[in-house]
């Protein structure tokens, strides 16, 4: 993670992080958006975390695939 050179993070108190994709059809397809959340804390986010973002992000599709 943060050892990589190639990961780059928005705060430097960041301990943990998910990044969960937001699919343009709601579940497959092209990644038109991420969510991504990030905390102090070391390992904050579980499956249970996980599995709210992503129903947040299937729901949130609708929003950027609506707007033409």
């Amino acid at each position: 993670m943060a050892s990589d050179p190639d990961y780059l993070t928005a705060l430097d108190s960041t301990r943990s992080e998910i990044i969960v994709p937001v699919f343009g059809d709601g579940i497959e397809g092209d990644v038109i958006g991420t969510l991504d959340v990030e905390s102090e804390r070391p390992n904050a986010f579980d499956s249970g975390t996980q599995k709210l973002l992503e129903q947040s992000a299937r729901q949130l599709a609708g929003f950027w695939t609506r707007s033409t």
